[in-house]
């Protein structure tokens, strides 16, 4: 079987290094080029390095739920970023790179306060909320963000310890803090309840929730 490095280069031979022909611009537009580049070869790339199964969440054609104009993921990305008790935790940057290898992206800090504006309630047995739909009885057409907790860095290095898992969550939005470059804004949600504008260092280590637009 062919790794995704070989299909790609199977399907696009051209090398980008010293001998890559300049004028391939003329017969491509630049921005399929460009997408195309920071797409498909990308992910290959991260698929290479960071092989999961077909069905995973994390794969491009995993389950969604239309919410607020948008399709959510409906489970957390788990390619990448720091891996403890099966959950994956990301600073900013990763995150937005996590989700653009596998073609989706980080909602945007309005995007969260418009699912959260939908209502949502608390699961004590999941350790969770379930957002829109039903959230309240059956859950039916509601989207579940589990409260995974957080991880930060210690003398040992990145997400070396975490804290508050099953009692609080956080997750990243795509939206840097206008003032403060190294701050982004984020979801975070308890039992007592939600809070979708807040913001955080980049370093620290959140959940991720990807989106796609319809």
């Amino acid at each position: 079987m062919k790794t995704l490095r070989e299909v790609a280069e199977a399907l696009c031979p051209i090398r980008l290094g010293e001998d890559y022909d300049k004028t391939i611009y003329n017969m491509i537009d630049k921005a399929c080029h460009n997408e195309w580049i920071d797409g498909f070869i990308t992910g290959a790339q991260w698929r290479e390095d960071n092989p999961v199964a077909a069905d995973s969440a994390s794969d491009p054609e995993s389950d969604s739920i239309e919410l607020c104009g948008l399709l959510w993921d409906t489970e957390n990305l788990a390619i990448g970023g720091y891996e403890k008790n099966g959950r994956h935790y990301y600073t900013w940057e990763d995150a937005m790179d996590a989700a653009k290898s596998v073609g989706k992206r980080l909602p945007t800090r309005k995007e969260w306060k418009a699912l959260c504006d939908l209502g949502s309630t608390w699961d004590d047995e999941l350790k969770g909320r379930w957002f829109g739909g039903n959230h309240d009885t059956d859950h039916k057409g509601s989207l579940f963000l589990p409260a995974a907790g957080f991880g930060y860095s210690n003398d040992l290095g990145y997400c070396a310890k975490l804290a508050g898992t099953s009692l609080t969550g956080y997750y990243w939005s795509s939206s840097m803090d206008d003032e403060r470059g190294d701050y982004a804004g984020r979801l975070h949600l308890g039992s007592i309840g939600v809070s979708p504008l807040e913001i955080s260092l980049i370093t620290l280590g959140f959940s991720v929730r990807c989106v796609r637009d319809k």
